[in-house]
């Protein structure tokens, strides 16, 4: 039979070493804790991929408060409504057009939403235009030299120059019997969108553009022209769905035949445009699935610039 203990000295020398043991134990697991916490810290390269996410997650409205739009092809007027509600554009800035002749055509195609946002535009003081056609501005608003866009749009526009020109979702209002017929279609659509965004901007820009050149003495910067270049341009905007057969219009590709890049693009937001309801363009019904459950994206279109031209312009902005 084993001794036993004499005395306490034993017993507590006894209980130290356990104590000691599990104060190392515990320190051991501890320390073994924060090395696995390092190697689930993410580095440096996924750290600077999640800011960019949070960055593109972040609100994404494609113009500034103080600048001016031509929105066309505004269905029940509900986009533009939202702008102004939501406080992205002054009213005074904004111009809203229809492919439809009137406001009465309208409120027969969308009898619940058109006169209600119509009326809340007119209050605000927002120009509205009808029978517009995105793939002729110009003949629509009836311009020439002699009929300068002030004298359409009003003395207040003598001064401005337009800066951005948005159309959301265009849509021929076809049906899709011929799917290659109706991708044609809608290709065509959108590059006479292009093109007519580009005479427009030339036109209606270009003495706003030779004054404040002349002003600065020749000095063509972006920022003292408004974001213009030299030409007039402008940013051209364009909101599509995603999927087929919106993929294969393949915007950009078409963009860059019309000597245009985009300058940014992202997701179409749904939540930050509240009272935007996108309708079928000869009806007040939903699309099949209601828009705001589709992914949809818009792109920002500027004008090409070959990269040592870009090089230049920024300098000429920092200066």
């Amino acid at each position: 039979m084993a001794r036993k203990l004499k005395g306490k000295a034993g017993h507590q020398g006894l209980k130290a070493t356990l104590q000691r043991h599990q104060n190392l134990e515990k320190l051991r697991r501890l320390h073994k804790r924060k090395e696995e916490n390092k190697k689930l810290q993410p580095s440096a390269q996924v750290r600077k991929n999640q800011e960019t996410q949070k960055v593109n997650e972040a609100r994404f409205v494609p113009f500034q408060e103080n600048e001016t739009l031509l929105l066309v092809g505004e269905g029940d007027f509900s986009f533009t409504r939202s702008l102004v509600e939501q406080g992205y554009m002054k009213a005074e800035n904004l111009i809203a057009t229809s492919y439809d002749a009137s406001p009465a055509e309208l409120e027969l195609k969308y009898p619940h939403s058109f006169r209600e946002n119509y009326t809340f535009l007119i209050e605000n003081k927002v120009k509205i235009f009808f029978k517009v056609d995105a793939t002729d501005l110009i003949k629509s608003f009836d311009l020439s030299k002699k009929k300068p866009w002030s004298k359409v749009l009003g003395p207040s526009w003598k001064q401005k120059s337009l800066q951005n020109i948005i159309f959301n979702f265009p849509h021929t209002g076809k049906g899709v019997k011929d799917q290659d017929r109706n991708i044609v279609d809608h290709q065509q659509l959108v590059i006479g969108y292009f093109r007519s965004c580009k005479k427009l901007f030339e036109l209606v820009n270009a003495p706003v553009v030779q004054s404040r050149m002349s002003y600065n003495q020749g000095y063509d910067s972006s920022e003292r022209l408004g974001g213009l270049t030299s030409e007039g341009y402008g940013k051209i905007i364009l909101s599509v769905f995603t999927g087929e057969p919106y993929d294969s219009w393949m915007i950009k590709s078409l963009a860059k035949d019309c000597n245009l890049c985009v300058e940014r693009s992202n997701k179409f937001q749904w939540n930050y445009y509240p009272q935007y309801h996108h309708r079928r363009t000869n009806s007040e019904q939903d699309t099949t699935k209601p828009a705001q459950q589709r992914e949809a994206r818009i792109y920002v279109f500027q004008k090409f610039m070959l990269p040592q031209a870009k090089r230049k312009a920024e300098s000429d902005d920092e200066a």
